[in-house]
């Protein structure tokens, strides 16, 4: 089985590189003709062009041809990469570890904003939109920033900010939720146990005073072995990649 699995790969990765190869060659290329050049059946081709996409070795061009992205220039030139691309690979690199939906979040006010998403592979995740936008009470990632503000600014926060509840576990009272953020100090990481989903438990990391990851986990997958496991994978993952975001560099 492990060696079926490796092999798989190989040939996932082979084929990747055949797809790239053949639209440099061509300038643009469409699926089809793609396919034909490569011999990879189109039924193949759609995932392996998805994930080329997503991560910038390819672009989408005119008349549903892609062409070369800037992911290869940038490797050719020996450049960093972008913001969102470092962006972009902790969160792969945290959703391929945890198997879970994993977002970056920035602070609104009293919201955090979606900034960016990768999707579980599992057909039942829970799937945030970008620019999304949910009360920071409300959703780990919220929590974990109202946990790592200056004491200061924390409690003005929480006179003043609205706190509706969205389901029969929201934590609205004042002082259950500063419990709540006090456990989230000394533990490291924030919690929301369906406290704005039924169904949904989130585990939230702040990156600074800012940013915040979280990932979303179904209840149903959902218990204290894998909260320790997530919440380690995510605090492994960011401290290991550096440069996340223009506080790191």
């Amino acid at each position: 089985m492990m060696k079926d699995k490796q092999q798989a790969s190989v040939k996932s990765a082979a084929r990747a590189l055949d797809i790239i190869e053949q639209v440099s060659r061509c300038g643009s290329a469409t699926a089809r003709e793609i396919s034909r050049a490569t011999g990879i059946p189109e039924s193949s081709l759609s995932y392996l062009l998805t994930t080329l996409v997503s991560r910038n070795w390819l672009l989408p061009g005119a008349d549903r041809a892609y062409v070369i992205g800037p992911a290869l220039a940038r490797l050719a030139s020996g450049d960093p990469p972008t913001l969102a691309e470092r962006r972009a690979a902790i969160l792969r690199a945290i959703t391929r570890a945890t198997g879970e939906t994993s977002s970056l979040f920035i602070r609104r006010g009293n919201d955090v904003e979606v900034v960016d998403v990768e999707l579980s592979a599992h057909p039942l995740r829970f799937t945030p939109q970008k620019g999304m936008r949910v009360p920071l009470h409300s959703f780990a990632s919220g929590k974990a920033l109202l946990a790592a503000l200056p004491p200061d600014e924390r409690d003005e926060c929480l006179t003043t900010m609205p706190r509706a509840r969205f389901t029969p576990y929201t934590l609205v009272d004042e002082k259950s939720l500063r419990e709540d953020l006090k456990r989230t100090a000394d533990r490291g990481y924030a919690l929301s146990r369906e406290e704005h989903t039924i169904g949904v438990m989130g585990i939230g990391v702040a990156l600074d005073r800012q940013y915040s990851l979280s990932v979303a986990i179904p209840s149903p997958r959902f218990d204290h072995p894998t909260e320790r496991r997530i919440a380690g994978e995510i605090v492994r993952i960011v401290d290991e990649m550096h440069g996340w975001g223009p506080e790191r560099g």
